[in-house]
């Protein structure tokens, strides 16, 4: 589809050049094969891996948080992980100043997604296809997911199946 906002992750799966340092964030044991398998992308350089849980939380929001606040001209970060936590890590970095050209994502695995419900504006993770439906554990919802992300909120939109017939 030429409209979607849908990640294209092989097109994504690039940084801009010249970093002087380098963190690797991986989410989950399944992160660290293609983790690892990036290190030589960065010989010459000062590289910090640091592994965390497989979802993205409170800790993982603090350990980057800690990140960002260290950071400098010339950091770049690489996200390894689930789509779902990618997604989330991203646009807490975004937030936190990075730009897109400072950011490499790299899902693996996973077919979980967030999705943000229009409705009730919460987001739960489901493994659902992009254009199937769930329901949202909030406001009970039956929600479409759009063939949209936000990549402020890190989630796929979800909105309600019949919300014309209401």
């Amino acid at each position: 589809m030429d409209t979607t906002s849908v990640p294209r992750w092989d097109e994504e799966r690039r940084i801009a050049e010249g970093g002087r340092t380098v963190t690797i964030l991986s989410f989950g044991e399944e992160a660290g094969e293609p983790a690892r398998k990036l290190l030589p992308l960065f010989a010459g350089r000062r590289v910090d891996w640091v592994r965390l849980p497989t979802e993205w939380g409170e800790i993982a929001a603090r350990v980057l948080g800690r990140q960002l606040d260290a950071s400098r001209v010339g950091w770049r970060l690489i996200l390894v992980g689930p789509e779902a936590s990618v997604l989330a890590a991203r646009a807490a970095a975004v937030a936190g100043g990075l730009l897109d050209a400072e950011i490499m994502p790299v899902p693996v695995g996973s077919a979980d997604r967030t999705v943000y419900c229009a409705h009730c504006h919460t987001a739960h993770l489901a493994a659902v296809e992009v254009g199937r439906s769930t329901t949202c554990p909030q406001c009970r919802a039956e929600l479409a997911v759009y063939h949209h992300v936000s990549r402020t909120h890190g989630a796929y939109l979800g909105y309600m199946i019949d919300a014309e017939e209401r």
